[in-house]
């Protein structure tokens, strides 16, 4: 079964379910300040009473230019991943929750699978911890394949109606990653408004690696929302 038609089933699935405990639909717009990258990214999320989610995610960017350059925002896109993932959270007590989760993922020349473990903890009302440990697994066709070990851990905080967050990510992969070492790392702070009780707008800044062979690092500049059906 082909990408297009294991998606197709997925988001069939999720529109005609009648046991639906939450539906939500984001769209975000990522640039990259030294590529010069663009990517647009649609996602469907879906939740039940029972704990279980799932979700199918896809990636566009626009073609380069004959001149080798990044394509234009929006100009002449290309599909360039489809990911589908499964979740199952768990309430351990009114503060603590687990979840598992597994995410599949098909680009071009690229298959990729990923478990990980998340947990959040409320540490007061209007703050909350997070951490997960993912572990990536990408395929390729005439490449060995890549293992990265991937290490979350953050902080969020609500004023009003907005909520700020920072994310330190740590990797470690049996490959070059970052300035011709097996490591990298990122930092990213996310600002969301709650504009209502369904659409949530934002913008995130990630500060990341650009060249496995260079000490160089750039800005991913990402806008967005989330709306709750």
């Amino acid at each position: 079964m082909n990408s297009s038609k294991l998606l197709t089933i997925v988001l069939l699935g999720l529109a005609s379910t009648s046991t639906a405990y939450a539906t939500s639909f984001s769209y975000a717009h990522k640039y990259e300040d030294v590529s010069k990258g663009h990517t647009d990214e649609l996602k469907l999320s879906h939740g039940f009473e029972s704990g279980i989610g799932a979700s199918v995610k896809l990636k566009f960017s626009p073609n380069d230019e004959k001149s080798g350059d990044a394509g234009i925002a929006f100009h002449d896109e290309r599909w360039k991943e489809t990911a589908l993932g499964v979740n199952y959270s768990v309430n351990i007590n009114e503060k603590l929750s687990i979840e598992p989760g597994f995410t599949w993922a098909r680009k071009q020349d690229e298959y990729k699978y990923k478990p990980s473990l998340s947990m959040d903890y409320a540490l007061t009302p209007d703050v909350e911890l997070s951490s997960r440990y993912r572990y990536e697994i990408s395929d390729y066709a005439f490449k060995e394949t890549k293992r990265v070990n991937r290490f979350d851990a953050g902080i969020s905080r609500k004023i009003g109606q907005f909520s700020l967050g920072y994310t330190l990510t740590l990797y470690r992969a049996n490959a070059e990653l970052y300035n011709n070492r097996e490591t990298d790392y990122e930092h990213a702070i996310e600002l969301k408004y709650k504009a209502s009780k369904t659409f949530t707008p934002f913008i995130e800044l990630t500060n990341e690696s650009v060249s496995k062979h260079t000490d160089q690092r750039q800005t991913e500049f990402e806008v967005g929302f989330k709306y709750k059906i």
